[in-house]
């Protein structure tokens, strides 16, 4: 809506010779004969010089009509049986052909001595009345130079609220406050028309313009408000229902115009005005109780429209009590000069509430940036520590070496028969497992294992091999289910997490342990058998701590370290690691490794 509103706006200026036109045709179509409403003053004034105080002395007076237009006026004095014309003015008489040129109508009258009567005919929009005043010409000059000044200040209010919500709307982009500017402008053009400014300055030629242009920009107005009040009250989320009584009041407003433009009738127009404002009262009074920012100000304006505009102006247009001095138009202006004015503490409130909300986000976005900044100083710290940690392994790695050489150097000294050359081969597959294994663990010091194609067959072979003479001593079976399925990983980091699953297996199994391989979608599993004691569930996680074995026990055979090693290499490979087992009936452990590698 804000965007439709700024694109009305862009397109006034190209439009006004269009509007013009068509106010005119419309002024001049329109029933503009209707019959006319009579006045008849009696004034007695004195001979200059005779008259005794509380008298007016006979001379030259000036006698305003309390309007800025009308869509006729006949002025006729009575004056010892006689009668003299003093004014005409038609619906197509122009600014040049008024008597006095005041932005409100007024006209000079020469009172001869004795009892005269005046007589007023004259026609206005729904049949507003006239509030004439009699005055001489030096209180017409002073009360001309005070409406001026009040005028003034007036358009110098509304122009500097008009000035800094633009600038916010430029600063900020929203649209709020490019919805209060057209209100404001809005307001200012319907109060310079009532104020005879608009035929005065802008259209003295355009007569049937100046009769219908306070109707149009009411109408303006209102859609201003209507628009302004959605968007800053939030009615699309808050109060859709309300929403589109608005919405049926805007679609509602020219069909209105249209009305009054073929028939003349203001009636139409007069009820969507008596619906609109009770809208704005209960939109302010929701947004009140839910709190919405700057709701109390926007409620506020909103009583005063209803109390300066709807009921005492529209009290006087129809002939109720005006203000001191009779001078009915001052009330839309203090209405809504107030409104304005509580409209910009909503616009206010509203930056306030913002701000704040910004600065607590700030502050919020602060303190994660702290936390954030501390977790990553204990994660360059944890990485520290664990970089050293690895780097005294890799020293230590590098130290067995020495006495693995000596081992394999002390082989050579075998007897060189058959039997003797099974075994050493035996020990030197060992031994270059060992070897891989602490320069693996040397280069993981520097980068990531290698990631290569590797054959599962002959993963098994060699499993079997090492893990064969262990099976046997143990009397046990150890089976591993040929395969001729193929994984991309490193070979030394299955290897070691496979010799871990088959060392418990054997080390914790009765009778069998049984290893194999099965296809599952989007990966391949590795599974490992046994039919020892199992694991009840409360003590897995407990097993996959380090230095934690079987049964609770410490320091028996092996460290602890098996199950902790596994789950470890497990997900830094991504590999996946399931547990299934039963107290009494074996355990089955799972290595599920993605087809592709992560």
């Amino acid at each position: 809506m804000a965007a439709g509103m700024l694109r009305l706006l862009t397109m006034i200026p190209a439009l006004l010779p269009l509007v013009f036109a068509a106010a005119a045709a419309a002024a001049a179509a329109s029933p503009a004969t209707g019959p006319l409403r009579w006045i008849t003053l009696p004034v007695e004034t004195a001979v200059p010089g005779d008259a005794v105080a509380g008298e007016a002395a006979a001379g030259d007076f000036v006698m305003s009509f309390g309007v800025a237009d009308a869509e006729a006026l006949i002025v006729r004095l009575d004056h010892g049986g006689e009668s003299r014309l003093l004014l005409v003015q038609t619906p197509d008489s122009n600014f040049a052909t008024r008597p006095i040129a005041a932005p409100m109508l007024a006209m000079p009258v020469q009172l001869p001595p004795g009892i005269s009567t005046l007589v007023v005919g004259y026609r206005l929009h729904a049949d507003t009345p006239l509030q004439l005043r009699l005055r001489t010409a030096a209180d017409y000059d002073h009360w001309q130079a005070t409406r001026h000044l009040l005028d003034g200040v007036l358009l110098g209010l509304f122009v500097a609220m008009i000035v800094v919500a633009l600038l916010h709307f430029f600063a900020l982009r929203s649209p709020e406050y490019l919805l209060y500017v057209a209100t404001c402008g809005m307001v200012l053009a319907f109060l310079a028309q009532i104020g005879g400014y608009g035929f005065m300055y802008l259209w003295p030629e355009a007569p049937g313009w100046n009769q219908v242009a306070p109707i149009l920009f009411m109408g303006g107005v209102q859609l201003a408000h209507l628009a302004f009040t959605i968007r800053l009250l939030d009615l699309r989320r808050r109060a859709p229902l309300l929403r589109r009584a608005m919405l049926l009041i805007v679609a509602a407003v020219p069909a209105g115009f249209a009305v009054f433009f073929l028939t003349g009738t203001l009636t139409p127009l007069f009820a969507l005005s008596v619906l609109y404002t009770p809208l704005l009262l209960i939109a302010g009074l929701g947004a009140v109780r839910d709190g919405v920012a700057g709701a109390r100000f926007f409620l506020a304006g909103a009583a005063a429209l209803v109390l300066f505009v709807n009921l005492a102006f529209g009290a006087g247009v129809v002939g109720g009590v005006p203000l001191p001095g009779g001078d009915v138009f001052l009330y839309p202006k203090l209405g809504y000069l107030i409104e304005a004015a509580c409209f910009a503490g909503a616009l206010a409130d509203r930056l306030r509430v913002a701000r704040a909300q910004a600065e607590t986000a700030l502050r919020l976005r602060l303190i994660d940036a702290e936390e954030l900044a501390r977790a990553e100083a204990g994660k360059y710290q944890a990485l520290r520590i664990a970089h050293e940690r690895q780097l005294a392994l890799a020293a230590s790695g590098h130290d067995l070496a020495q006495p693995l050489q000596s081992i394999r150097l002390a082989l050579t000294a075998m007897r060189d028969d058959e039997e003797n050359r099974r075994i050493r081969a035996h020990i030197d597959r060992a031994l270059d497992l060992t070897r891989l294994m602490i320069d693996e663990l040397i280069q993981g010091a520097r980068r990531a294992p290698a990631v290569l194609p590797l054959d599962l067959a002959e993963v098994f072979e060699d499993l079997a091999e090492r893990h064969g003479p262990q099976a046997a001593a143990r009397r046990m079976r150890l089976r591993l289910v040929p395969t001729t399925a193929r994984v991309e990983a490193s070979q030394l980091v299955l290897t070691r997490i496979l010799d871990n699953l088959i060392g418990n297996a054997l080390r914790y199994g009765r009778s069998r342990v049984v290893a194999g391989v099965r296809h599952r979608p989007g990966f391949l599993s590795i599974e490992i058998h046994d039919d020892g004691p199992g694991i009840s569930p409360a003590e897995r996680d407990r097993l996959l701590a380090p230095f934690v074995q079987g049964g609770g026990q410490a320091g028996a055979e092996g460290f602890g370290l098996g199950l902790h090693i596994v789950q470890r290499l497990s997900a830094q490979s991504g590999f996946g690691l399931d547990i299934r087992a039963r107290p009494g009936r074996g355990s089955v452990f799972t290595i599920s490794i993605p087809r592709t590698p992560r």
